[in-house]
């Protein structure tokens, strides 16, 4: 009886003592950090390395997309905590290596069978994309990082003008990591409120749902040393269609966002000029049926501080008024502008068609059905804007 229960003791311990058999140390490991996404000419790679296939001979020749990768490897023990973290270069901290390939999994693997390291992707901090892969449409890379377990939904996806691989070659010198440098600049503008949570995973949910469009942050490189964002990356589908400006990032954000204010717009009054910042801002968007065509009134409210005043010393309780009906005029003029640039592209980046689906489900059954028909009655619905501005703090100068 005794021998019965050492022996099943034993037969049990191999489970528990078993350990971690497919563990991998974190030396032993290529940690990409930042991913830059490009299209390239065939003439111009120089080699087609026989990785995954013998030479001319990948399936489908007809296809003519080549990618070339970009990848920021952490070197280890090299990228240094605290006040320090700017002291060295990237090029001290990091490892710039590109590579090309058919489709996504080819230039990876290429670029795996370059390193002795097995890369990894659980610290993937950003992707940036060329604004002509997101123009010509993204499917291939979501395809490929959707498919990925290693790959984080709190990464950010980016689209940059032209070469994308600038941006992962920057060298900020208040951090020694541009990767890292440019993920923190998102996540504090979301801090801030000058950026919403679009993060790649909410991004694929909006692609996956019905009624609502996708955005990323578009960013462009300043002078080699400075990362900027530089508006939004309106998708219809997976595919771009339109860019906005910086200032827009501010109206689309009034229009969907309830969340602390962080943009500043000047207001012209009596000859004088006000800067005002918003704090606080709240919205609604109230969907209806009207004569059996959907319709939508957006109400903002915001709530701002007068952070400057230029040419005038004149500022009472009659001149804070005439500012704020100013900035309602000013906010209703520019967020009406953003809605035709919407509704023209086809872009529902308001998400009035998802508001519609859950209000209106009946009606979205019978005569929507698909996204395809969303879009010709997104153009052409009534889409009215009011805002409310209420200055909460003028400053000591007030009279």
């Amino acid at each position: 009886m005794m021998k019965k229960v050492c022996s099943i003791f034993i037969f049990l311990s191999f489970f528990i003592l078993s350990g971690c058999w497919d563990q991998y140390e974190l030396e032993e490991r290529a940690n990409i950090l930042g991913l830059a996404i490009d299209l390239v000419e065939q003439e111009d790679i120089k080699e087609e390395n026989e990785v995954t296939h013998p030479e001319g001979e990948f399936p489908n020749e007809k296809r003519h997309t080549f990618y070339k990768i970009t990848a920021q490897i952490a070197v280890p023990g090299k990228i240094k905590l605290g006040p320090e973290g700017g002291s060295e270069g990237s090029d001290k901290t990091s490892w710039v290596i590109q590579t090309t390939g058919h489709t996504l999994k080819d230039a990876m693997a290429n670029l795996q069978q370059q390193l002795a390291e097995r890369l990894y992707l659980g610290h993937l901090q950003i992707v940036i994309i060329s604004d002509e892969i997101a123009e010509r449409g993204i499917e291939d890379v979501n395809d490929y990082l959707g498919r990925n377990p290693e790959v984080r939904r709190t990464a950010w996806m980016v689209v940059n003008k032209k070469d994308a691989s600038k941006v992962i070659q920057a060298a900020p010198p208040l951090e020694t990591v541009p990767s890292l440098y440019l993920s923190d600049t998102l996540d504090n503008a979301v801090k801030f409120g000058k950026l919403p949570r679009e993060y790649l995973g909410r991004f694929w949910i909006d692609l996956s749902d019905k009624g609502i469009d996708g955005i990323l942050p578009a960013v462009k490189v300043v002078d080699n040393d400075r990362i900027m964002v530089d508006g939004f990356a309106l998708f219809r589908g997976e595919k771009m269609v339109d860019r906005t400006t910086p200032i827009e990032i501010g109206v689309l954000m009034n229009l969907t966002e309830s969340n602390a204010g962080g943009y500043s717009t000047p207001v012209e009054v009596q000859d004088g000029i006000y800067f005002i910042e918003s704090q606080e801002r709240t919205n609604n968007i109230d969907v209806t049926l009207k004569d059996g065509e959907p319709t939508a009134n957006i109400s903002v409210k915001i709530d701002a501080i007068l952070d400057e005043q230029i040419n005038t010393d004149s500022l009472n309780d009659e001149v804070i008024n005439e500012i704020e009906k100013e900035a309602n005029k000013k906010m209703e003029k520019l967020s009406q502008k953003l809605v035709a640039s919407l509704q023209d592209t086809g872009s529902d980046a308001l998400g009035i068609g998802a508001r519609i689906r859950a209000k209106h489900g009946g009606y979205w059954d019978k005569e929507i059905q698909s996204d395809e028909r969303w879009i010709d009655v997104f153009q052409e619905m009534d889409i009215s804007i009011t805002y409310h501005y209420r200055i909460r703090r003028a400053g000591i100068r007030s009279q």
